[in-house]
Order: structure tokens, then sequence, then C-alpha cells
């Protein structure tokens, strides 16, 4: 339970498992663990430095990843908790994020993994100047909603786009002598950027998604985020629900605007939920990025392929044709009324429809591969088995 990626489940897509796969947020993960709802056996932890013992961080040491804020809840909660690292240090370990108390064995190994390959295929800004004009739509939006101010709290995922909206986003800061409170979630080279020029006070990091990161977390030696702290739905305060604003991707939208991001169009499971859902819920202005169309196939449709996060908690579909507000959101759409031009969201299907002929006919199975999760446990769909292999 937790997340599927790649090809793992790409196999998984095609055949399936003797139960379904269970796709859970981060903090929805971090509750089902807490309330004993996901129970763990063996937690198997990697750890950049360790001591003994087993406290231990992923902030120093040589094969240095940044925080390992998600295996937190895990070494607290499982049966038998092994760290593994290759950086044996003194006891005690300097920087600790894991501490003795919740771990049994410590298991020393040659290298726990190559930090280079830290940069996943999808941590590279856009060159596609219809994907800049997006990111660019994105921070038109902001400052028409009237967010980009002193005390901001925002966030963005580490798609192209994202990336895209961000490196925009400083600029406009820069331009407007603005100076946000904080930046969460994981931490690009873009956000960094933005904190060196003076332009955000904290940051307020779980993850690092690229090897500039890591080498300034372990240089700027402050406590991260863990993920319950961060997005836990069921803790008493969260880091989430301060968000102002959110720039999210997907692989597929809808008119009702609910989102897929775990399924291509074809069903394939490729892609966890990460906090896609937790910041969604949690910010004030949560604005989804992507093309009408990619290749001959509709991203803006119908219905999606697999809900991931519903339009209940989605403000503001941002394409390259056109941004649409989400009628619930009145209050948006008085904000921006004069300022930018809107478009419906039936209006963008029918553009993506037109120039792709529709969507894909599914050749899918009976057999049920998966589920995807709220974050408070509940079933929002069932991803079915991708016939042919």
């Amino acid at each position: 339970e937790g997340s599927i990626n790649g090809i793992v489940g790409d196999y998984i897509s095609k055949n399936p498992l003797s139960y379904p796969v269970v796709l859970r947020s981060h903090g929805g993960r971090w509750a089902a663990v807490k309330k004993d709802e996901l129970h763990i056996d063996i937690a198997v932890i990697a750890a950049s430095s360790a001591d003994e013992m087993g406290n231990c961080t992923g902030v120093v040491g040589k094969s240095a990843f940044g925080p390992i804020s998600y295996s937190e809840i895990d070494a607290m909660c499982a049966d038998h908790v092994i760290v593994v690292t290759d950086n044996v240090v003194d006891y005690p370990c300097r920087y600790q994020e894991i501490t003795e108390r919740y771990v049994d064995y410590v298991v020393d190994v040659d290298q726990i993994g190559d930090p280079k390959n830290i940069v996943a295929g999808s941590l590279k800004i856009t060159e596609d100047p219809e994907k800049l004009g997006i990111a660019r739509s994105c921070i038109d939006l902001m400052e028409a909603v009237g967010i980009i101010r002193d005390g901001m709290v925002f966030q963005s995922g580490a798609g192209g786009i994202s990336l895209a909206a961000m490196k925009y986003l400083g600029e406009k800061m820069e331009e407007k002598d603005v100076v946000a409170a904080c930046a969460t979630g994981g931490l690009t080279k873009y956000i960094i950027d933005i904190y060196r020029n003076g332009r955000v006070k904290s940051l307020y990091y779980s993850q690092c998604f690229d090897v500039e990161s890591v080498r300034f977390v372990a240089e700027n030696m402050e406590i991260p985020a863990d993920i319950g702290h961060y997005a836990d739905p069921t803790s008493k305060g969260r880091t989430v629900d301060h968000l102002d604003v959110v720039v999210l991707g997907a692989t597929e939208v809808d008119v009702g605007f609910n989102v897929n991001v775990n399924t291509h169009s074809d069903g394939r499971l490729l892609h966890g939920i990460g906090g896609h859902q937790d910041t969604a819920s949690g910010a004030f202005l949560t604005i989804i990025t992507v093309p009408l169309y990619r290749k001959n196939n509709p991203i803006v449709r119908e219905r999606v392929t697999t809900l991931t996060t519903p339009g209940d908690v989605v403000d503001a579909i941002v394409t390259n044709e056109g941004i649409a507000i989400n009628p619930r959101r009145k209050d948006l759409i008085k904000r921006v009324r004069g300022k930018i031009d809107l478009v419906h969201i039936e209006d963008l299907k029918n553009m993506a429809y037109d120039a792709t002929g529709g969507p894909m006919e599914l050749d899918l199975g009976e057999e049920i591969i998966g589920l995807t999760k709220w974050t408070d446990g509940t079933v929002l769909d069932i991803i079915r088995r991708v016939k042919g292999r």
C-alpha cells in the first residue's frame, strides 16, 4: 500500500497481484499506519548516516538524499525496524530523523544508492512554448486572485510546467517586492533560488527532488517536515492547510474538475498519488496544469479514466487554451472578473475532442488490480486489469 510507479505499476496493470494494490496520498498513508489500518510487519529504511543504535538521517553522508520523512511513521509503528546505511558514524548520530528507540537492527552495506540518480525524469523545466504559456497563466491567475503578497505560503509539483511556474513566480515576487512566509513540500532548485533571493522566509521541506536541493539541506541543517505534520488528515494541524496556492499536474482532468494522476488514458498504472490530494484539499487555490491533449489523446475529457483527486477540492484548470475556474468557487470568479479571461471547462473539453477525435477505447478486463483511496480511507475508484501482455 502507498505508491506504485513506473515498470512495477505497468507490470501489475497486466498481471494482478493476489490482492489489489491500495494507492494512498502521503498524508493518507501516514494516518492509516498511525491508526493501524495499515499494519507494517517489517520496515526497511535507507539512511545516509546512522550510528550503531539506529539513530539516523538521510541528510548527511556520502549517499545523502534528503529527509527520510516518509519513513518516520513506519519506524514508529512497524513490528520490526531495520535501518540500512553505508555510513556508520560514532554514537550518537549528530543529526537524527529517526531515533534508536524505534530501531531493531542496523545493517552496514557498501552503498545504499547513487545520489546522482535522484533527479526524476520529469524534473526538468519545460522548454515547450505552449507549456511555458501555461506556467505564465498560472502566475496571471495568482495575481488576479490577489495571493501574490507578503506572507503567502506556496507549493508546486515537480513536473516541467510546475517548475516553470515557480521560476515565473520568483520573478513576479521580485517585480512586486513580495516576501512569502513559507514554501512547503519537495525542494527543487527553483524553490531554493527564490529563498536565496530573499523572497521566502522559510522552507518547510519533506523531500529533495534534485542534487542541488540535497546539498542545500546538508548545508542548512534546519528540521525537515515529517509527513504527519505536513499532511496527516487526522492531526490537529497540518502544513498543507496553510497553503495559499499549490500548482499541480495531472494525466487527465474532466468536466467535473476531477483529476487523474495515477493511470494513463490506456488504463496503465504508472504513478502514485504523492501529496496531490493532501495539498489540493488544504490550499486556498488549487491549480491543475495540463495541455488540452498529448499526441492524439485528449487530456481534458468528459470523465477521467481513474479518479485520484475529486473536483470539489480543485479550483482551477490552466491549459494552453485558457483557464477554467470551478463553478463552485464563485468567490474566485468574482475576484478575477475584468482581470483575466476565463473559459468554460466544457469548451476546453470540446476543443480537445475536436483536435483529437475523442478518447481512445479502453481494453480492460474484469479483475481489479488497484484502488485509489481518499485521505480518510474512503475508496474513490477501482483500477482494472489492462488486457494484453
